[in-house]
């Protein structure tokens, strides 16, 4: 039987005193460099919905950076190697650490029984790692019925590999899945995207919409299409130049369908080690926010958590943990590794 290749080494605080979350800092196969997940207290920022968002990666590294086609604004994808996928066992166990330890937090009472949303989110690129993250799935899912816990939702995201795509559909058809996953499609921009995002010019983003065109029809709920809000971004060693303007975003609009999709504006967190941008107004964000509304599309305006902590979306980079993990975290990770061990005998 496959074992646990992950150690938890340490964890920050995110807020102040853990209030919007905490970031993991995990060690894979003995390497030098810090895999990362992190958990959210809330989902969103003003929302209280009884849901806890949890970023879980799929990687040591991002295998995009392996043929030269990272994220320009990824700080996982340009500061870190590629060294690794991880497997089913390592993906399912960082999401069930960080439940275990909600569960078991004595200063925010309310994280012991709230609903679980897992975004797989955090280092790497899961249309790549997708034959592991639909075990995870399956693994995480069992242990959370074993731990009596409400899974809300999985989000799956891609920066946009269809093949992804196909593969979901047809586990979804098989009924593979016993609760709710919905796919993410990192967008952002539709014009000069390969400058930004170069995996455009391996899969171009019209062959995954393409892929994506009847996933609402199969499975009742819209995909999600995320766009971060840029203004003035400017990757490190490039002349290049982009904002996300309203002309931009009504010629993103131009190539989706609201009856088929639906939209996620995100705030875009800068990394001046890898690119710089300035800030996006509020104003400029609730008017692209209501003229999408008006277009007939379902959307949110997200303020990312861990913006001052490096953990936000684009922001992991392997930093190196403030706190050093105790025996507390030791036996919690043994109890995860116990729970998937025995879970793996059932499935």
């Amino acid at each position: 039987m496959s074992t646990s290749q992950i150690k938890l080494v340490g964890y920050d605080l995110i807020g102040r005193s853990g209030d919007e979350g905490v970031r993991f800092a995990w060690l894979y196969n003995g390497k030098t460099y810090y895999l990362e997940s992190a958990a959210f207290c809330h989902r969103r920022k003003g929302v209280d919905e009884s849901i806890i968002g949890y970023t879980t990666s799929v990687s040591m590294g991002c295998i995009l950076r392996s043929f030269g086609c990272q994220c320009t604004f990824c700080k996982t994808g340009n500061k870190l190697p590629f060294i690794d996928m991880l497997s089913a066992i390592d993906i399912a166990k960082q999401n069930i650490l960080m439940v275990l330890a909600d569960m078991n937090c004595s200063q925010h009472t309310f994280l012991h029984n709230s609903q679980r949303e897992f975004a797989y989110m955090g280092q790497g690129e899961p249309g790549y790692s997708y034959s592991q993250v639909r075990m995870a799935i399956k693994i995480t899912d069992s242990v959370m019925k074993q731990l009596g816990q409400k899974v809300f939702r999985h989000i799956l995201a891609t920066s946009g590999i269809p093949e992804m795509v196909y593969a979901f559909k047809n586990d979804f058809r098989s009924n593979f899945f016993s609760e709710k996953v919905t796919l993410h499609f990192s967008l952002h921009l539709i014009s000069d995207r390969e400058l930004i995002m170069p995996i455009d010019r391996k899969y171009p983003f019209s062959s995954v919409l393409q892929a994506m065109d009847d996933v609402a029809e199969l499975t009742g709920e819209k995909p999600c299409i995320g766009v971060l809000l840029f203004q003035e971004y400017s990757p490190q060693k490039s002349n290049f130049v982009y904002t996300n303007n309203m002309k931009k975003i009504q010629a993103i609009l131009k190539e989706l369908n609201p009856k088929k999709f639906r939209l996620s504006f995100c705030e875009f967190n800068d990394s001046p080690d890898v690119g710089v941008a300035n800030i996006f107004s509020e104003h400029e964000a609730n008017e692209i926010l209501e003229y999408a509304r008006g277009q007939g599309f379902e959307a949110k305006l997200f303020s990312s958590f861990g913006k001052e902590d490096s953990s936000a979306c684009g922001m992991l980079g392997g930093k190196e943990p403030e706190q050093k993990v105790s025996e507390k975290w030791f036996k919690l990770e043994k109890k995860a590794d116990q729970l998937i061990a025995d879970t793996l005998l059932t499935l």
